[in-house]
């Protein structure tokens, strides 16, 4: 039975590994190693040979030659702290190693490219590798060379896990007493948000068309959806298997389905991926239909950062999407489990529970102390889920300590698979019973026949009972543990969502909420005024995303887009700017205004004139105006004019609260009237001249007569 189990191994363990994987020479750099084929994966006890194929190619400004290629394996890695520390890319002392191996051509010249291809015998004969009982290796592809003006030297290397299931020539190992008990998380999140504009009823905009090409068939998505689907007929794979979506991508999608728009320096674009965006969606449903599903924060958000916004008003939308889940894939969440990226502080672990999270699926690494399972969070109610870190650091790839910029980075789409690959078998190999959640990187970047091979192997695993499949609620049903507490450090507040960011929120937020308390439903239109600022609300949860933590200015470009969505939304209630002067028929002639409202719902204005010396008016209620309808709404101001002539003034327009609405407009007026109060002062002037004349004349009168 075991050998037939070796055969089915062989048969997926021997796909190719094709993923492009290029090394980071020295300085300046000289060689760039491409290995697109490890044949096989995993070694068997039926693995007679190791097949290594790909290219080199001279990436420098100087000819190299002598250009040589030799693999070498290190000792059997026996712990766990041996299997991190060769992950990260240190290397391994070679215990077996081939012979150098010229690669033809020999000598480069700039730009050129030689290819590589190395066939070597398991069996430890002249010139192959010996490999003794089944474990872990460490691999090095060793490219050295000589550069022009310089000395022979290591001039492009990869470090990678080669696992072994059984040793070649050998009698298949019987599996572990008690298997490791696997579980696996398969995120389906984007690398970033893309929505920048979502106006009611209008198309969703898009920074770019990006997205549309990760959907496409060989695209990042499309990938992952494919993958999957391919072992979706094996039971005991898919029973291991929960996939965690992102409800912003899930809505991005999904308005892309209907038609959308992409913004551009000469203005918006129509969209190109409305249908591979529908049959995308229609392959999710189909993947995930009667499956585990689990849901990330909404933009995968940075929940503490968000968590101080306006005292976590917007924690809301950020976490309860099962609904809109539900509704888009047809699928709906575990309830109460959320797998967040990195720890969260105290304000956010506090609000969880509010939000109906029960479960917090984290790193092993923000928790202290050293439970394997799940374990009760400190001051909480909450029940946090380790994940297994070393298949996770394998998959993410592990920060390198090689020191050597010859050395492919381990975080390598290539290299980070087959490592992962590696500690799979690993923990297949050691048993114990334990946990293993395996948890790949939110944003997992692999091409689609890495991920296949992935699962594949999983699966061979699990029919060879070294590792059993386990549901993620039964994993989640088992009780606590013990308790620990979430670890948020110092690093963790400097790599968070800059203040700025935030401050900028919690001003578009307050400014929301007065507006809102502007709006009332209009009896004709019936919309609720909740629909126009949901979007606002949704984008707001973007500006916090931990996709922007990677550098620059992202959060800052997010939260302005934020920001011009709601003086759009604002700008849609509008004071008319007069075509023509006005002119006041009388000094108290009233002034006509037309107000102008597109949004569908009743909005409250104040009318506010700035720069009126010339003009007094009377009092100005707040106004109601309803729905936008087409046509504008003319009010009239009781005015009067203080002087003729012509002269300026301004009308601007708010909420009751005081936010601006709209731009103001310029008004002129022309007045050829005085007013009554006017008039009345210029009697009273002219009736004080008169007897002050009168006086004057008496007075001369009076002293002509005495003398």
């Amino acid at each position: 039975m075991w050998v037939a189990a070796s055969v089915a191994i062989l048969i997926i363990l021997l796909a190719p590994l094709t993923a492009g994987a290029q090394s980071i020479t020295d300085t300046p750099n000289r060689l760039r190693l491409d290995i697109t084929q490890l044949n096989p994966r995993t070694v068997t006890s039926t693995s007679n040979t190791l097949t290594i194929t790909g290219t080199v190619t001279n990436v420098g400004d100087r000819r190299i030659s002598e250009l040589q290629v030799r693999l070498e394996l290190g000792e059997k890695l026996g712990t766990e702290r041996q299997v991190r520390s060769a992950m990260s890319g240190t290397p391994a002392t070679a215990v077996s190693s081939t012979k150098f191996l010229d690669l033809d051509p020999g000598t480069l010249e700039p730009g050129q490219s030689s290819q590589l291809n190395v066939t070597v015998r398991l069996d430890g004969s002249a010139g192959g590798l010996r490999i003794g009982s089944t474990g872990v290796y460490p691999l090095l592809v060793n490219v050295n060379g000589t550069p022009a003006y310089g000395g022979q030297a290591r001039l492009a290397a990869m470090s990678l896990l080669l696992p072994v299931a059984g040793s070649p020539g050998k009698t298949t190992a019987p599996p572990p007493g008690q298997p490791a008990r696997v579980t696996m998380l398969w995120p389906i999140a984007d690398t970033r948000p893309r929505i920048v504009a979502a106006p009611f009823n209008g198309k969703v905009v898009l920074g770019d068309d990006v997205l549309a090409e990760e959907l496409r068939p060989g695209g990042r998505l499309d990938a992952l959806v494919s993958a999957a689907s391919s072992v979706r007929d094996d039971p005991q794979l898919s029973r291991s298997l929960c996939y965690a979506v992102d409800p912003d991508l899930l809505d991005t999608v999904d308005a892309m389905s209907r038609g959308y728009e992409i913004r551009t320096a000469r203005g918006n674009i129509p969209g190109g991926g409305t249908e591979v965006a529908r049959t995308w969606l229609t392959a999710l449903r189909g993947l995930v239909a009667n499956q585990c599903v689990v849901q990330l924060p909404y933009a995968d958000a940075d929940l503490s950062a968000l968590a101080g916004v306006r005292g976590g008003d917007l924690m809301n939308y950020a976490l309860n999407t099962a609904q809109r889940v539900q509704q888009i894939i047809g699928t709906q969440p575990l309830p109460g489990v959320l797998w967040a990226a990195g720890p969260l502080d105290s304000a956010a672990l506090s609000s969880l529970p509010g939000n109906g999270i029960r479960t917090l699926i984290t790193d092993p690494a923000d928790l202290s102390g050293n439970e394997d399972g799940g374990v009760t969070v400190n001051g909480t109610t909450l029940r946090a889920q380790p994940t297994d870190s070393l298949v996770s650091t394998g998959l993410a790839g592990a920060p390198g300590r090689s020191g050597s910029a010859a050395s492919t980075p381990p975080d390598d789409p290539a290299i980070s698979t087959q490592n992962g690959l590696a500690a799979l078998v690993y923990r297949g190999l050691t048993g114990g019973g334990g946990p293993v959640l395996v948890a790949p990187p939110h944003r997992w970047s692999a091409p689609e026949n890495e991920l296949s091979q992935l699962l594949g192997s999983l699966g061979e695993l699990i029919n060879r009972r070294a590792l059993t499949p386990v549901a993620l609620p039964q994993l989640l049903g088992s009780a606590p543990g013990g308790s620990a507490t979430m670890n948020y450090t110092a690093e963790d507040v400097a790599a968070a969502t800059p203040a700025p960011v935030t401050d900028s929120m919690s001003s578009v937020e307050a400014t929301m909420a007065d507006l809102r308390t502007a709006m009332a439903v209009d009896p004709a239109a019936q919309i609720d005024p909740d629909q126009l600022l949901i979007p606002l609300r949704y984008a707001l949860v973007r500006n916090c995303s931990t996709a922007w933590q990677r550098g620059g200015n992202a959060a800052g470009v997010s939260a302005a887009d934020t920001r011009a969505q709601l003086d759009a939304l604002l700008g849609q209630v509008t004071v008319d700017t007069p075509a023509v002067p006005i002119s006041l028929a009388s000094g108290s002639a009233p002034l006509p205004v037309f107000l102008n409202n597109a949004l569908p719902v009743q909005v409250a204005v104040r009318i506010t004139l700035n720069n009126s010396n010339g003009l007094r008016t009377g009092d100005i209620g707040d106004q109601l105006l309803p729905a936008g309808l087409g046509a504008n709404r003319k009010i009239t101001i009781p005015a009067e004019a203080l002087r003729a002539g012509r002269f300026s003034i301004t009308v601007a327009l708010s909420t009751p609260g005081g936010t601006q609405l709209g731009n103001p407009a310029r008004f002129e007026l022309r007045s050829n009237q005085y007013g009554v109060v006017t008039l009345v002062l210029t009697i009273a002037g002219g009736v004080a001249l008169v007897l002050l004349s009168g006086r004057q004349i008496y007075r001369r009168i009076r002293a002509r007569n005495q003398s």
